[in-house]
């Protein structure tokens, strides 16, 4: 007898390799960027550039938030042309991260509802390690992309915010109502970090009990209705310094040495949350040793590139040139980190 033997060939469909996955998300003028992780791979690097209609988007910015928030990057850069937004960065830690990377913000002349797309440039996205020596690219295989968008919003963002010192531990933030709004949303940052979202009031104010002292803490308000948020407000900052003698009061208080150096540690405290270096050191300041025109210049010179690189208004001095130093040319100062 023959016997004839029959091989049964299963043809199974082949299983995709992992990839990780990067997200732009959908909504109001803010939105995140995640990351889920589906593979073993470290992510140290990230690059991403993000392609829309320039007549759509007048600015764009991006703020690192969750696992990533509170690290000091190695490198990092943000971009924006006429149709595009880039950021790269590389941090030190942490590894194997999943969630949200960051928000991108955008400004925009559109009308309310106007639904703008945002899509990630494929070749251009990157997950890596910190030496680089493993990459995750779209070409590879072993990252894929989510495009988003945005929708205008029909909120105002909130106008008139106000951050005053009430101490060394307690700031005051207000600011003026907007038509709509059932919420806001208080986003506070210091020594160059990123903006991280502390409250959501129903009112118009707030009272921050979590600060420290000698620090400059930068805050900024939006206002939301359900799923339509507004853009950012201005942003203002608050140094948590009590000065000595405040006010200084012309032909009456006589200037110390201590003027001068809370002075400086407070421009240092702003320089430190514009991400600027701190003032040099100055062997001619000190108990004893007179209070001189240069040193009330290089406080203005350095306070105006603080203030410039967080965005708020310039300031302006009395008496240009300076020959003698008075009460005026110390209190504006003390006023322009308030």
């Amino acid at each position: 007898m023959r016997r004839i033997l029959l091989v049964v060939i299963l043809c199974l469909p082949l299983r995709a390799a992992a990839q990780d996955v990067l997200s732009v998300g959908s909504g109001g003028m803010q939105v995140p960027v995640t990351i889920a992780k589906n593979t073993v791979n470290p992510v140290q690097g990230v690059a991403f550039k993000i392609l829309f209609d320039e007549d759509a988007i007048s600015t764009m910015s991006f703020a690192r938030t969750g696992a990533f928030a509170e690290e000091t990057p190695l490198y990092e850069q943000a971009l924006q042309g006429s149709g595009w937004f880039s950021y790269v960065a590389l941090f030190a830690a942490p590894a194997n991260v999943s969630g949200q990377l960051g928000v991108l913000t955008a400004t925009s002349s559109l009308p309310p509802g106007s639904v703008v797309p945002l899509t990630l440039h494929p070749a251009s996205a990157m997950l890596s390690n910190q030496a680089a020596t493993v990459v995750e690219t779209v070409a590879n295989g072993e990252l894929a992309l989510v495009n988003g968008s945005i929708t205008v919003s029909a909120l105002a963002a909130p106008a008139g915010v106000v951050a005053t010192v009430l101490n060394t531990s307690r700031i005051h933030v207000a600011w003026n109502a907007v038509a709509g709004a059932t919420q806001y949303e208080v986003w506070r940052s210091v020594d160059g970090g990123a903006f991280a979202l502390i409250r959501s009031p129903t009112a118009t104010a707030i009272e921050d009990a979590t600060v420290l002292a000698g620090k400059t803490w930068l805050y900024r308000v939006r206002a939301l209705n359900g799923p339509d948020v507004s853009p950012f407000s201005n942003t203002d900052a608050a140094t948590t310094i009590v000065f000595t003698d405040d006010p200084l009061v012309p032909q009456s208080t006589r200037i110390k040495a201590v003027h001068v150096t809370q002075m400086r540690a407070a421009v240092n405290a702003m320089r430190a949350s514009a991400s600027l270096p701190p003032l040099a050191a100055d062997a001619t300041i000190g108990v004893g040793l007179p209070v001189r025109a240069q040193h009330i210049t290089a406080l203005r010179s350095s306070l105006s590139e603080a203030r410039a690189a967080i965005g708020l208004p310039a300031l302006s001095f009395t008496d240009a040139t300076l020959t003698v130093v008075k009460a005026v040319h110390v209190q504006e100062l003390r006023d322009g980190v308030k």
